[in-house]
């Protein structure tokens, strides 16, 4: 079985726990950071350590974790599924985001945008979308002028690299 659909199934678990209100979500960001420091990572994974000696680091590390974290700790440990704390917290985000109604677009243009044309990308966006929007606008020369929008499954490409490219097949044929 792959690991995303084991992390699917914790982080599933963790999202209804915290839509029932459990405190689970406030350090879970945190020990996904700390798990996937590249050495914790190598200790994570190490048969050679026991379960109880990993717990305790991550404990040691991560502060104002509570009962309900050291829980986690001690299943996903037993279960040697530690190293997956940072895809299952990335998926439980995921999910809060989807339950309100947050979609992820990224704006990759060929020069800087203004905040303005941020905000303007933004409202047509979430206008087209029906949902709250969190744009990340990347750069990217090779694109020559335009924008490339990729929100969601879906990519829209304005481009002038791509406009110029279809007009060059255009022309050859």
């Amino acid at each position: 079985m792959s690991t995303l659909a084991i992390s699917r199934r914790y982080a599933q678990a963790l999202f209804e726990l915290i839509q029932d209100g459990s405190g689970l979500g406030e350090g879970l960001s945190q020990l996904a950071t700390v798990a996937s420091v590249e050495d914790v990572r190598k200790i994570l994974v190490s048969p050679s350590i026991d379960a109880q000696a990993k717990v305790g680091i991550l404990n040691k590390v991560c502060t104002g974790l509570t009962k309900e974290h050291a829980g986690l700790l001690a299943l996903l440990a037993r279960r040697n599924k530690l190293q997956l704390l940072p895809e299952i917290n990335a998926m439980v985000e995921q999910m809060i985001r989807d339950s309100q109604s947050e979609i992820d677009a990224t704006v990759t243009s060929a020069t800087k945008l203004t905040a303005k044309n941020q905000e303007e990308i933004t409202a047509a966006l979430s206008k087209q979308s029906g949902r709250k929007v969190r744009l990340e606008a990347t750069l990217d020369a090779s694109l020559l002028g335009g924008v490339v929008v990729r929100i969601g499954d879906r990519q829209i490409d304005y481009s002038l690299r791509t406009r110029l490219e279809s007009m060059r097949k255009a022309i050859v044929g």
